[in-house]
């Protein structure tokens, strides 16, 4: 669908799709601007609302707003316009991590049908059922990691184990350093006017609340109210791909992401 003109109503859209995108504990830390005369979104990075112990190096931050940027791009192409995206267009400016320019005429591309999937999708803190993964759609995710110029490759069982492994030990860091403990409280349940919250239906997690056994499970969060239990639900033996960027310099980490599985 093109839109003739951008006007309030489309561009209100277009940046509600963009903050629809995950964050790091719905930290949400992005600013964004309207450049009118050339129709070019600045997405700026909130440093205010960044997480100064657990993400000191700021690398999720720059996650988050590549995931905000991919949101915009997929709006963008739904409202009609090529999306044409640049990331860190100004080195004088490291607080701009992309542009996404309002081109011609969209063609039609795979991320044409993602834009009712930006709408539906939202976190959740359900383990997982033990179903395998279909090659098929192994091959579809890969397929759209390396159009976003990322690999994602399965891991081996034995790396599986070891990613589980050092996931659950940094877990337990994050649990046992009082100031990474009190900053997720803050911002995983907000008390103010701010709306924010990363599962308004429950209390904050415990401080110990990661669910974790070494090589037979992923990290999953408790909850001091537990939501419903899921007929099927046990995270053992979880598929683990591992999507990578080119290398950890700032353009890749506002990519949506680095390294991770």
């Amino acid at each position: 669908m093109r839109t003739a003109a951008l006007d309030g109503t489309t561009l209100e859209r277009l940046l509600s799709a963009a903050v629809a995108a995950p964050s790091i504990h719905n930290t949400q830390p992005w600013r964004f601007r309207l450049e009118s005369e050339s129709l070019t979104v600045e997405i700026r990075a909130a440093t205010h609302r960044g997480l100064r112990h657990i993400d000191p190096t700021g690398r999720a931050l720059h996650l988050s707003v590549g995931c905000a940027v991919l949101n915009l791009r997929v709006a963008v192409e739904h409202f009609g316009w090529e999306p044409v995206p640049r990331l860190l267009p100004r080195p004088d400016e490291p607080d701009l991590l992309a542009t996404v320019r309002l081109g011609g005429t969209a063609r039609t591309s795979s991320r044409t049908s993602l834009y009712d999937a930006v709408w539906r999708r939202h976190s959740s803190r359900f383990p997982f059922s033990e179903r395998p993964l279909p090659a098929a759609l192994l091959t579809e995710l890969a397929e759209a990691a390396h159009a976003e110029g990322a690999r994602l490759r399965p891991l081996s069982p034995g790396r599986t184990d070891r990613v589980l492994r050092l996931t659950g030990e940094a877990e337990h860091r994050n649990a046992d350093d009082p100031d990474r403990a009190a900053e997720s409280r803050h911002w995983v349940v907000r008390t103010d006017d701010s709306g924010l919250a990363s599962h308004p239906r429950y209390s904050a997690p415990r401080t110990s609340g990661t669910v974790f056994r070494c090589g037979t499970s992923a990290p999953t969060a408790t909850w001091r109210r537990s939501p419903p239990t899921p007929s099927n639900g046990d995270p053992r033996s979880p598929s683990c791909p591992r999507l990578t960027t080119a290398g950890p310099t700032g353009s890749a980490r506002a990519k949506p992401s680095n390294e991770s599985c």
